[in-house]
Order: C-alpha cells, then sequence, then structure tokens
C-alpha cells in the first residue's frame, strides 16, 4: 500500500511509540517505524456531539459494510436515521474519514463497522492482527491503551495481566482519529499498539464507534 500524502521527512521522526498529530497531513506518522499509534486530536463539535449522544441512545445502529475506496460512502447504509443538517454533517464526517483513510493506505476495499454499544466489546488488553484500523468513538466513551514501557506481551492473551503493576492506562478523546497498527503491518510484528474496550456505564449510556481497515 502506498500513500497518497507525503511521508514525513527523517528528521521530524517522533520519539515514542505513540504520537499525537493536530492535522490530518501528521497521520503519515503512523509510517515510521516503531510507530503504532498516530492520533489526530481534532476536539469536539459541540453541537454534532450533543445530538450524537443522543442518537446513540436512541438509534441501535449495526453496519457492517465493504466500501469501495474510490467511491466512499455511507449514506446509503443510514436510510433509517432521522434527516437534517446535523445528520447530513455528520454523514459528511464518516465520508472524510473513509476518504482520508484512502489518501493515506491506498485500499481499494474498505471494511467498514459502525455500532452503538451497550457493553464492552473487547474489555481485554490485546493486539489486532490486521495492518492499520482507523478509530473514532462519536458518542460515549473512547478507546484505552497502553504505552510500549507499561505493557507486558508475554501476558497477551485470555488471562493474561497485560499491563504492569500501577501502569496508566491511556484514552483517546471523542472526535480523535486514531490510527492503531497491528501485528499484521510490515515489520510490525511484536508493536502493535496493546489496547481494549472502555468500561461503559451501567447508566443506559452508549457507545458509537467508527471503524475502518483495509480488504
Amino acid at each position: 500500500m502506498r500513500p497518497a500524502l507525503s511521508l514525513p521527512s527523517e528528521e521530524e521522526a517522533p520519539s515514542g511509540a505513540h504520537r499525537f498529530v493536530w492535522s490530518p497531513e501528521e497521520l503519515t506518522d503512523i509510517y515510521r517505524d516503531g510507530v503504532n499509534l498516530c492520533v489526530w486530536r481534532r476536539g469536539l463539535d459541540s453541537p454534532l456531539s450533543a445530538w450524537l449522544t443522543r442518537l446513540a441512545g436512541a438509534q441501535p445502529l449495526d453496519v457492517v459494510a465493504r466500501v469501495r475506496g474510490d467511491a466512499p460512502d455511507l449514506r446509503r447504509w443510514l436510510p433509517e436515521l432521522p434527516g437534517g443538517a446535523l445528520f447530513d454533517a455528520w454523514v459528511e464526517d464518516l465520508n472524510f474519514l473513509l476518504r482520508l483513510y484512502v489518501d493515506l493506505l491506498g485500499a481499494e476495499t474498505l471494511g467498514v463497522r459502525l455500532h452503538t454499544l451497550a457493553r464492552d466489546m473487547c474489555p481485554r488488553f490485546h493486539v489486532d492482527r490486521v495492518g492499520v484500523r482507523l478509530l473514532c468513538t462519536y458518542a460515549g466513551p473512547a478507546t484505552e491503551w497502553l504505552e510500549n514501557p507499561q505493557v507486558i506481551r508475554s501476558a497477551l492473551g485470555p488471562a493474561g495481566q497485560v499491563a504492569r503493576p500501577g501502569a496508566p492506562i491511556q484514552a483517546l478523546e471523542r472526535f480523535d482519529v486514531a490510527l492503531l497498527k497491528g501485528e499484521a503491518w510490515p515489520g510490525n510484528t511484536g508493536n502493535g499498539v496493546v489496547h481494549r474496550s472502555p468500561a461503559i456505564a451501567k447508566d443506559g449510556m452508549r457507545r458509537l464507534l467508527f471503524s475502518i481497515e483495509a480488504i
């Protein structure tokens, strides 16, 4: 896979395995050797955020789709949702992230999931057997992860204690655009980002999670 955006120069290399960036162009840092998490921290859109929180609580979503990379559009997968300006803004953001993934990673076909979740989907720390997965949480708590020095990789599995004693648990924020590099990325074996689903409060709050990966 080859990116459409320009790769960063060597002298700009970040330290550590994770990288926070402030523009979509900087997400090309995911191509760097050793980097397994790159997060565009773009902040909340308050009116859209409030609308999506209401939507997640009222409308179950379970979209699993294959989308063409040359014409990414999710609108046809959401026919039963209420229309209006905020819905249109959200669909445009979903499609923007699809186009961004294609530009970054050159994927011809995208595997897309858009779910409302009322329980923890993957509560244990784990790594994914994928190349690069994009995650964006639109409502509810966002994905949690561990910095590499805090991981006991030999303990990864059904019952292992993966986090070192006293390790701080890191968390993404709503509307973050996160690229998570998995074990299937060339040369990244043993360095997939270790992450898990966050605990969901028992007060009816739901997560609204969007994910993209290359097929």
